[in-house]
């Protein structure tokens, strides 16, 4: 098990602003990459944003096709220099779970007091997982701290597992993962399965299982800052255990042949993340050389 970093602090003043405005810009594209910006009503918890919409409106049909969208909460400023907003990047989700569906409804009636509890008829809630977010400040602020929340925040998984890597790297590390959010009890990775994707655990608990001649037995749990399913990718083997969330949690995924060049090309610059493949390399059988 990799060792878990701290997830940076969200300032209070980022989370202040998310709840004291009431609207976003909503970048999202067709799978083809054809544009769409929409102004919308929004909630939030933490940095976790809500918005509804018709489910047959053009911005949920793109959300459905390609879940990657962008966001902007801004203010106007007749002097450039105090603008201030926040901008940010994820992927947005369409809310199956009731429990979360109540509670986005619930954010919403807590915010626009205006509105009926209850869920509004024709339209669907949303969810949107930065994996990039970042407070702007105009430059006559003398309190700059914030401005760098959104690539600390954006990239503090991949500081985690890589913090040896150099950082001219860093940022390509980071735009080759793509958030997934898992309901408890789902299955991330099937023990047998083709070995497609590695996993960082962003929030939430993974149990580790594995089973052999039909007993199926825990081998580790899983945290914030930790990662798995590169073994199987680097041994080119299939899964040799099964990873089942235990709680909502959210990873960040890269694909097989990323995570591949990566390791082949930053061996020995990043000592941790090497000395832990080697000792998942040792159990799993086959250490490299």
């Amino acid at each position: 098990m990799s060792e878990a970093a701290q997830r940076p602090e969200v300032p209070e003043r980022v989370l202040d602003y998310l709840r004291e405005h009431e609207t976003l810009t909503l970048a999202t594209a067709t799978r083809t990459g054809v544009p769409r910006a929409a102004t919308l009503t929004y909630a939030s918890d933490g940095i976790t944003v809500y918005v509804w919409l018709h489910p047959d409106s053009t911005t949920a049909r793109n959300i459905e096709q390609n879940p990657l969208v962008s966001f902007a909460i801004d203010e106007y400023a007749p002097d450039w220099r105090k603008t201030r907003g926040i901008q940010g990047m994820g992927e947005a989700d369409v809310i199956l779970r009731p429990d979360e569906l109540s509670r986005a409804v619930e954010l919403f009636a807590e915010k626009f007091p205006s509105l009926e509890r209850g869920q509004p008829a024709n339209v669907s809630f949303f969810r949107i997982s930065p994996s990039d977010i970042q407070f702007i400040e105009g430059s006559e602020s003398d309190e700059g701290g914030d401005q760098q929340f959104g690539v600390e925040y954006s990239r503090d998984a991949v500081y985690s597992v890589f913090r040896d890597l150099p950082a001219r790297d860093l940022a390509t590390v980071a735009g080759r993962l793509q958030t997934v959010n898992v309901d408890p009890g789902s299955v991330v990775v099937r023990q047998g399965a083709p070995a497609d994707k590695f996993f960082i655990i962003v929030e939430g608990e993974v149990e580790v299982l594995r089973e052999d001649d039909g007993v199926e037995r825990t081998l580790n749990v899983l945290g914030p800052g930790d990662y798995f399913g590169e073994v199987a990718i680097l041994r080119d083997s299939s899964r040799i255990a099964t990873v089942k969330a235990t709680s909502p949690t959210t990873l960040l995924a890269m694909d097989r042949d990323s995570l591949r060049s990566l390791v082949a090309g930053s061996l020995g610059t990043t000592e941790q993340f090497d000395r832990v493949i080697r000792e998942r390399m040792t159990v799993a059988g086959q250490a490299p050389e």
